[in-house]
């Protein structure tokens, strides 16, 4: 048996391919742009918000907001007609608003290593990425001149961050005691209110 096991092993190892199976290796990055160009996201059935941190509305176009797992939602409800932007990393969408011109929207995300982003809404384009939270973002607002962004981390990362977010930087911060579940700055910019768990909070930007 030893001598025919033998046999069976060396025919196995020296045995040559058949002619007419053939593997073809394509790059990977050509499949995904080839993917990306064959498959497009047509319409999204389904909310992921939990609070109306997640949701927005822009006065002046009146696109409508929110978020589905890791893509955001933008609904003309006039034409009931979708547009999307899909967060690359494929972090879960927690919070999003609107920049007071319409022009720009902020969101944040959980999982780890959140990011606050920036996206283009006319180009539905990433134009800005923020770290500096740890387990999540709650909310995000920009301020009325559009210049800054405040962010709140979740419940245990408890960070509020202004950014001036243009450059990228971070220009103050500060810890909350308490669950923060909404955020809004004063029409001239100069404070901004946070709300959530027994608190209003006034804090200077």
């Amino acid at each position: 048996m030893t001598g025919e096991n033998t046999t069976i092993k060396s025919r196995i190892k020296n045995q040559i391919p058949s002619p007419f199976i053939k593997l073809r290796r394509s790059k990977a990055g050509n499949n995904k742009e080839n993917l990306r160009d064959k498959v497009t996201l047509e319409k999204v059935l389904g909310i992921t918000s939990v609070a109306n941190r997640a949701l927005a509305c822009d006065p002046h176009s009146g696109l409508v907001a929110y978020p589905a797992g890791c893509v955001v939602v933008l609904l003309n409800p006039k034409k009931n007609k979708q547009h999307h932007i899909l967060n690359s990393s494929r972090k879960t969408i927690t919070t999003l608003s609107f920049s007071a011109d319409g022009r720009y929207m902020v969101t944040g995300e959980s999982g780890h290593m959140p990011a606050v982003r920036v996206w283009d809404v006319a180009e539905r384009t990433q134009v800005a990425e923020l770290q500096n939270h740890e387990h999540g973002v709650a909310c995000v607002a920009f301020s009325p001149n559009s210049k800054y962004i405040v962010s709140v981390g979740f419940q245990h990362d408890m960070m509020v961050n202004v950014w001036a977010w243009k450059k990228n930087v971070v220009v103050a911060t500060n810890k909350v005691s308490s669950k923060v579940t909404a955020v809004s700055f004063s029409d001239d910019s100069s404070y901004f209110v946070t709300a959530g768990n027994r608190h209003v909070k006034f804090l200077v930007s």
